[in-house]
């Protein structure tokens, strides 16, 4: 027994936040035995808003301002789901996701940014680009900028947030054009940032005056037109664009929580950071307030509050007394002002000078480092024994690596089972899954009566998967789609799935949520392709573990081409999913890479399947063995004796070719190049490496006649399918030639 392994805890984290990110370093430092950790969260990459004015301006790239969530998660050793939350049940204990079921928990921190109050003033929805959140600002910014740099701009918002925008926007306009905008600032008090003394406001409205920007107090906007502001007083006033940098507002769904709100309708919270109502609920950030304290919304707070937030939660899960978290008074405040100075304030006292820029620069650089510059160390590679086994050859051996891929490579309680399976079918249909393709008794049954077809052939295949993405709905998901595929190459079409499920050991109800999250999405994607699951088999392990039996049809094997035909090799999906699973286990995979490579394993090849019907190809997929195997495969099936591939024409996903520059591997990439004769000299450069990389749910690879291959081509590409004619059969060199 190993008792430590067992999940008895479980704590959610919806937000990315300045606070939360402290809690996830924490637990990758001294992680919580028995604690499963998730993090949930709508944006892959977090950003740094004390470092946003800076990257306006051009000083920052995105990469420096923007934290990778899941490469934070993956150090932490905690699931990422890259979902946005809708809702929250606190008595229940649950959080609403938009596309699949309720996430429960034992505890639960929120730190989700608050969105500004695009109804507060008539048609900013329309009219205007507001700065919150941050990573639609910047997207909207780039196809701004990518259109032209427009000459007249509004900021509405007098703040320092207001005032900052307009210095970056000035000097970046600037930049680009040669001349500076002209930009009207207006603001509805009756000075510039009112939260700051007077000495700053002065300070800050000479640096707008240097840039030439305006400035309106007292002037509230009250409605946005296409071009045109209109005031308070009557007035109006053209702009090109306006960008709105108000107050945040909280969530619409936070009202319909049961929590406790102030009377902004922000999460009110005790010093402790719980919520005042609900003690297993945390909040931090824009979305909580503090009754006895309140502070503005500003990201220092929440930077400041995440060490307490972590150390609070660790101490309300074992039972121990919370400590207090008293917000500085007198907080250290640097301001931008774009042309290499900046504005400290602390208190009454405020100053402008090129070591105050120095100074914002060092302290937010050094905030960063804390949560980019990941380090992980390898444990060591298993113990070998020199008498036992040439230790020359020990490194092709999967046993031997100090971490294995997670790829292609005692039962669980009737109760437990029964309610998943219940909660999951329920699940699945109400976000689409045909309820006549549901299991009929869940998994209950370990075998399935089906009816024969009076013609054609039977098809069967067997796949399973261990946990290679932490988030249990995808990964369902991509364990029923990497199952079926064998059925697709066979073409034959899939109707019914067998699942045999090996659960991580864990508390009894955490376990049976983690079913239900898994099911659904598996359920979903075998509804999609039209498969009923008939039955299956559940086990209790170390580590979760998803594979499926499928049953297919097809009316007759396909069509193997003449000896002489000139047959082109046509692949449906994009390599790199190995390099790029086994770089994230190492913390060196981007986190967009990542999301890029799950998105391509959770795509059905159904679709690629019913395109390619109609010409009944000898097909395979690109599975563990790697494109240059699974090729050679398939021209042995067509009496053919070498394969040519062009390395140009290979479609890769985001970030394979670096990191197979880098020298990064998955566990069988060397075993898969052993596998292959190589009829050149097979250069060892990233563009052949790919060859060699163990796909999970990979695409199909067809073989073709050339005179069609094309137009099959741009079928599938009219059906989503992003397919590439990679090579040819080769009848005049054994083994496999490589073209780059």
């Amino acid at each position: 027994m190993r008792a430590a392994d067992t999940i008895t805890g479980d704590l959610v984290l919806a937000g990315g936040g300045h606070a939360q990110v402290a809690v996830l370093k924490s637990l990758a430092m001294k992680p919580v035995p028995g604690l499963r950790t998730t993090l949930v969260c709508r944006d892959i990459n977090t950003p740094y808003s004390g470092m946003l004015p800076g990257f306006v301006e051009g000083v920052w790239s995105a990469q420096d301002i923007h934290i990778d969530l899941a490469r934070l998660a993956q150090m932490a050793g905690a699931r990422f789901i890259h979902e946005a939350v809708t809702g929250i049940d606190a008595d229940q204990q649950l959080v609403r996701l938009e596309n699949r079921p309720p996430l429960p928990f034992d505890v639960l921190s929120l730190n989700i940014g608050g969105q500004p109050d695009l109804n507060a003033i008539d048609g900013a929805a329309a009219h205007c680009i507001p700065v919150k959140p941050i990573g639609r600002f910047r997207d909207r910014l780039r196809a701004l900028t990518a259109a032209g740099y427009p000459g007249r701009i509004a900021v509405i918002g007098g703040g320092v947030a207001g005032c900052e925008l307009a210095l970056a926007l000035s000097k970046r306009w600037q930049d680009a054009t040669g001349t500076r905008p002209q930009i009207d600032i207006y603001s509805r008090s009756a000075r510039l940032v009112p939260e700051m003394p007077t000495r700053a406001a002065r300070l800050i409205f000479d640096a707008l005056a240097a840039a030439g920007i305006s400035v309106h107090c007292g002037q509230s906007v009250t409605g946005v037109m296409a071009k045109e502001l209109y005031l308070e007083d009557g007035s109006r006033k053209a702009f090109d664009v306006s960008f709105l940098v108000t107050a945040v507002t909280p969530p619409a769904w936070l009202s319909e929580t049961g929590l406790t709100l102030d009377e902004r309708g922000f999460i009110a919270v005790q010093p402790t950071l719980q919520s005042v109502s609900h003690p297993h609920i945390f909040a931090a950030g824009d979305i909580a307030s503090m009754v006895d304290d309140p502070r503005p919304k500003a990201g220092v707070y929440a930077v400041r509050a995440g060490p307490v937030l972590a150390t609070n939660i660790r101490r309300h899960l074992h039972g121990r007394r919370l400590r207090r978290w008293t917000p500085q008074k007198r907080a250290l405040a640097i301001l931008g002002t774009a042309d290499g100075r900046a504005i400290g304030i602390r208190g009454n006292h405020a100053s402008v000078s090129r070591g105050w820029w120095w100074m914002k620069t060092w302290i937010d650089r050094r905030w960063m480092a804390k949560y980019t510059k990941l380090k992980m160390p390898s444990p060591p590679p298993p113990g070998t024994f020199a008498g036992l086994k040439d230790p020359s050859q020990q490194h092709k051996d999967p046993a031997f690596e100090a971490m294995r891929c997670l790829g292609c490579g005692a039962k669980t309680g009737h109760e437990t089972l029964a309610a998943a399976m219940r909660e999951a079918v329920a699940a699945a249909v109400a976000h689409g899954a045909d309820a006549r393709l549901m299991p009929p008794d869940g998994l209950t049954d370990d075998s399935a009566i089906l009816p024969v077809p009076e013609g054609g052939e039977l098809v069967q295949s067997i796949d399973s998967l261990s946990e290679i993405v932490s988030d249990p709905f995808q990964f369902g998901r991509i364990a029923a789609i990497h199952a079926m595929s064998d059925i697709h190459a066979a073409n034959a079409v899939p109707v019914w799935a067998m699942a045999n499920v090996t659960m991580g050991m864990a508390r009894l109800d955490l376990q049976q949520h983690q079913l239900t999250q898994l099911m659904t999405g598996a359920l979903l994607a075998l509804s999609e392709a039209g498969v009923q699951l008939v039955g299956g088999h559940t086990g209790e392990s170390r580590d979760l573990g998803l594979g499926f039996a499928i049953t297919g049809w097809r009316e007759g094997p396909p069509t193997v081409p003449a000896s002489d035909e000139d047959m082109t090799l046509v692949m449906t999906k994009p390599l790199g999913t190995g390099v790029i699973m086994a770089a994230h286990m190492q913390l060196a995979a981007r986190g967009d890479w990542v999301a890029g490579a799950i998105t391509s394993m959770a795509q059905d090849n159904g679709i690629a399947a019913r395109r390619l019907s109609d010409h009944n190809p000898v097909m395979t997929d690109v599975t563990g063995f790697g494109l240059a195997r699974h090729a050679l495969n398939l021209a042995e099936r067509c009496g053919r004796v070498g394969v040519e591939i062009d390395t140009a024409a290979i479609p890769c996903l985001e970030g394979a070719m670096t990191l197979l520059d880098k020298g990064y591997r998955s566990t069988l990439h060397d075993q898969n190049r052993d596998a292959v004769r190589l009829a050149t000299d097979g250069s060892a450069g990233p563009a052949t490496e790919i060859l060699f990389d163990p796909q999970t749910s990979g695409g199909l690879l067809a073989a073709l006649p050339a005179a069609d291959s094309q137009m099959i081509v741009e079928q599938l590409h009219g059906g989503g399918v992003p397919a590439a004619i990679v090579g040819r059969f080769d009848d005049t060199t054994p083994g496999l030639r490589v073209r780059t």
